[in-house]
């Protein structure tokens, strides 16, 4: 499974998201991480349909608000693992550019 954290260098709470994030997939396999700046991949989040951040993707369902707890985190990641395939990716977080 993919998850894409849509984020900004300079807001606050995306560095919140991504630390609670990374510790929620950090003892899954199967789960590969993408962080994206949004202010260098401005065609790529509005083509995701991303108008606010933090924004967490997993296929075409979206995460967003003002406040993501670890615990609305983890329920949106929950109800995609059944999806998961038999093979599990390593958890990798990659810098779009």
């Amino acid at each position: 499974m993919k998850i894409e954290l849509y984020r900004t260098i300079l807001c606050p709470r995306c560095l919140y998201v991504s630390r609670a994030l990374k510790k929620i997939v950090a003892d899954s396999p199967q789960i590969e991480l993408e962080s994206i700046e949004v202010a260098t991949n401005l065609t790529r989040t509005r083509q995701a349909g991303i108008k606010t951040v933090p924004a967490i993707k997993i296929g075409n369902d979206v995460l967003t608000g003002l406040i993501l707890t670890p615990q609305t985190i983890r329920r949106f990641i929950e109800r995609h693992r059944r999806m998961l395939p038999d093979n599990p990716a390593a958890v990798t977080e990659s810098t779009a550019a």
